[in-house]
Parts: C-alpha cells; structure tokens; sequence
C-alpha cells in the first residue's frame, strides 16, 4: 500500500510545473557505522570512497528526484576476542582451561549502489538553495575483503605452576592469518537515505554539497550464523551538476 502511496505523489508531483534535468559527477568519502549483534572489543573507523554518475529531475516548485549509480567502499578495523571452556585428558588427567580466539583484521567491502531520493528545498535565494533528502537504494556486493592476524591462547592449564607461571596466563598457542571463509556476505544490499545539502550556481551548472547517512536494512552476513551485521556509512559529498 505504501509503494502506491508513494508512487502516486510523484506522478502528482511529475505532473505540476516545468520539469529540468541535470546530470553530472558526484565523489566524496564515507565513514562505516556499521550496526551488528556480535560484541567487539575495539573498532576504527576508516575513510572510504564514495562516487558516480548523479541525475536530478525538478518536479513541482521545492521538490525535485535525486538518483544516480555509485560506486562506495568501506573500510574499517576491528578488534575481536571469543573464548569458550575446552578441556584435555591424558590417561587419569584432565585439565580444563579457555580457549582465547583474538581476530586483528581489516574489513573492505564495495558496493554498487543505486539511491532514489526525494528532494525538498526548504531555503531558496537567487543563486542558492538548501534542501533535504529521503529515500531508498539498492546495492550489489562487488568485493569484501577480511584480512589480518588470528592469535590462538589457552588459559588455565593446570601444568603452568611447575614452570613458575600462574594458572590464569595466556598460552599463545597458534597465529596466522584469519580464515578467508570466516565470513560470508550476502550479495544484495537495502537500505534508506538521508541528508541534506546546499546546491550554489556556478558557471553553466550547479556546485552542490552534501552530506548523506545510508542504513542498511538486511542482514549483510550468510556466516557465522546468528551474527546480525547491517551496512552503513556517513558520506561527505560534493558534485556538479549539469
């Protein structure tokens, strides 16, 4: 019922007034704000790369259509620890301890995405004008990369007080790069738009800058199962529109 709502106001929209087009370039970075169930002991925020092909269509008076295709990257660190109890038995023995699995990664995913937004001009001057943005977009996973260190420890091994140590230090047991299968990412991508700009006259265009937030609304994981992990990012934009 929503989509026919929705599709009904543009075509009220569409039908009022004089319609201009505009295409141009639009470039930026972004900043993830990823949102997930699975608990991190530390993440970083890396810049990404935002761009692509941008159109406008002027519908009635302050309202407008935004959409294009783009190309995004995020980039982001990550610190992770999961622990769970193991055990041992030689003959009568049995030592209990934790097993510490810490993951030092990076993760990089690029996603094509295509946004339909809905423009409202709120300010207005002769040469200038400032607005706000709502809407939806599509995207489709190109790449995602999970990199870095995993360190295996073992902590309270019983036989650690015959060499001097405590029983609660940590063994490092094994290290090497993290699991390339580790995680698995679903292809396509959803998610709602929005922000805001200022869009100034310049030249035979218009020189426009915004800032966008994107929320995605799928589950971005196939693996590991139960972990809920949702795209996201902050964008810093400025384009030129023709």
């Amino acid at each position: 019922m929503w989509k026919v709502c929705l599709l009904l106001l543009v075509i009220s929209l569409w039908g009022q007034g004089t319609r201009t087009w505009g295409v141009g370039l639009q470039f930026g970075i972004n900043l993830p704000a990823y949102r997930t169930s699975q608990k991190v002991d530390q993440a970083v925020v890396l810049p990404g790369f935002t761009g692509g092909v941008q159109g406008r269509l002027s519908l009635k008076q302050k309202w407008a259509l935004q959409g294009g295709i783009y190309f995004s990257q995020r980039n982001s660190a990550y610190l992770l620890t999961e622990s769970y109890p193991s055990d041992t038995t030689v003959g009568s023995f049995r030592d209990e301890y934790t097993v510490h699995i810490t993951n030092n990664g990076r993760l990089e995913v690029g996603h094509i995405e295509v946004p339909l937004l809905l423009e409202w001009s709120f300010l207005e001057k002769e040469d200038w004008r400032s607005y706000v943005l709502l809407g939806l977009h599509g995207g489709y996973q190109v790449f995602a990369r999970n990199y870095g260190r995993t360190q295996v420890a073992l902590e309270g091994l019983d036989f650690l007080p015959l060499f001097g140590f405590s029983p609660q230090t940590r063994v490092i047991v094994a290290e090497g790069p993290i699991e390339p299968g580790r995680v698995r990412f679903r292809r396509g991508d959803l998610g709602v738009w929005l922000g805001g700009g200022n869009a100034h006259s310049m030249g035979p265009g218009v020189m426009t800058f915004e800032v966008r937030f994107f929320g995605g609304v799928v589950n971005s994981f196939r693996s590991p199962a139960g972990v809920r992990f949702y795209n996201g990012s902050v964008m810093f934009l400025t384009g030129y529109l023709f």
